[in-house]
């Protein structure tokens, strides 16, 4: 467990499963994570989410702990090997509607990269963000520095956050916006 200035972020479980699906069902949420056409996911698309958590790196449960009523769950976030030779991985987060532009998402990430690069021995951290997500475009640039390329068939951006030596000829350095 992990505990930031507002959020605890705990290890997934599977009783958590049906909050993350209906996490995923949110049509405003759907719309920022994927370019498919939004519709209902059901049981097989849980056991892919369950999958999809147990076989990363890091995958979290964030718990907002500023709320009045107490710990409240408001999201997930995952860090998964891309390609673990080269120590590549890349970062997910989602979080629910009703605590978007609040700053969550910025704590999260910023927190959870620093602990890929410091604890992990996480050489590169990348990311993709559709265009209809100003929040977490917002965020990311707080966080990583560099995009790495915009793509116009899907509307969306990589972002790269890379510590360490340059790697595969690429000019790009990280740097950690603090």
């Amino acid at each position: 467990m992990f505990i930031t200035a507002r959020t605890t972020l705990r290890a997934y479980g599977p009783a958590d499963l049906p909050l993350l699906l209906a996490l995923v069902n949110n049509p405003l949420i759907q719309s920022t994570l994927i370019s498919d056409p939004i519709v209902p996911r059901n049981h097989r698309f849980a056991q892919k989410l369950e999958e999809i958590a147990n076989e990363a790196l890091l995958y979290v449960i964030i718990e907002a702990t500023d709320k009045p009523n107490g710990p409240v769950v408001i999201g997930a976030a995952s860090i998964t090997t891309v390609n673990i030779k080269n120590r590549d991985v890349s970062f997910g987060i989602g979080l629910i509607p009703d605590v978007w532009n609040q700053g969550y998402a910025t704590e999260v990430t910023r927190f959870l990269v620093d602990h890929a690069f410091n604890n992990l021995g996480v050489h590169r951290i990348s990311l993709g963000v559709l265009d209809n997500n100003p929040g977490a475009i917002q965020a990311y640039k707080k966080v990583y520095v560099e995009m790495l390329w915009r793509s116009l068939t899907t509307n969306g951006f990589q972002w790269l956050c890379r510590g360490g030596q340059e790697t595969q000829g690429q000019l790009l350095r990280w740097k950690m916006a603090r």
